[in-house]
């Protein structure tokens, strides 16, 4: 099981993302969130993810337009699904997610 916390600070929501595989190879999906436009995604995307999904850009549900279409073009919670799904999937390593901890975006000061 691989879990990715979503904080959006700018929103001041959180998302935990938590992705399993299954027997038969796709991924089981539970996003828990405060945010009710991420709550609308996660059941546009539904509970079950394929190799599909993580693997094929151009055809993924997590980005796809009608399953995205309640969130910003801003928010992070569909890269915490990928993120999730790759780690659990092997194609991440999980030792390396624990030694890094995070990946942040940060916004800086132009002057």
């Amino acid at each position: 099981m691989a879990v990715v916390v979503v904080k959006m600070k700018f929103c001041n929501k959180t998302h935990k993302i938590t992705v399993k595989q299954k027997d038969d190879g796709d991924f089981s999906l539970h996003i828990a969130t405060d945010c009710p436009d991420v709550k609308d995604y996660a059941k546009s995307l539904g509970d079950t993810l394929t190799m599909d999904d993580l693997t094929d850009f151009s055809t993924s549900r997590i980005f796809d337009f009608e399953n995205c279409k309640t969130i910003t073009m801003t928010c992070l919670a569909p890269n915490g699904v990928i993120n999730a799904a790759w780690l659990e999937a092997g194609m991440l390593s999980k030792s390396r997610a624990k030694e890094v901890g995070e990946n942040v975006v940060s916004f800086e000061k132009v002057e």
